[in-house]
């Protein structure tokens, strides 16, 4: 399994946040992880990593229905920072709504939609597919 250095979960529910957590450093998916509660927070974030010329995460873990920021805003919004090309973005949703999944597939950075929650055989999955 290919280590990434950083992920980044932009989620609400706390739950899953901390599943997979545990879940990324049972496989030792990545280096280091950041956990991010909306898609305001995140941009706030990915905004900073731009003035710093720092590295976008390889890889986001992304909710959809969240408060003041949701996940379709946050990938418009992400699509326009330079360096983000790079960066996967993984749909983690509960979500079952087709039109979802089809608007998800319109953004460039949304490499897969994955329903919730994660596992250890999904994110060995995600894992293959980023090698």
């Amino acid at each position: 399994m290919k280590k990434i250095n950083t992920l980044c979960i932009i989620d609400d529910d706390n739950i899953f946040t901390l599943v997979a957590k545990k879940i990324v450093n049972l496989v030792g998916f990545c280096e280091n992880t950041v956990l991010l509660k909306n898609g305001r927070e995140a941009l706030d974030y990915f905004n900073s990593l731009e003035s710093k010329e720092s590295t976008f995460p390889e890889v986001i873990f992304l909710d959809l229905n969240m408060p003041l920021m949701g996940g379709f805003e946050f990938l418009r919004e992400l699509e326009k920072l330079k360096g983000s090309e790079n960066t996967k973005v993984f749909i983690f949703t509960s979500s079952i709504d087709p039109d979802d999944q089809q608007r998800a597939n319109e953004y460039k950075v949304v490499d897969q939609f994955v329903e919730k929650p994660l596992t250890v055989d999904k994110l060995k999955l995600i894992s293959e597919k980023i090698s």
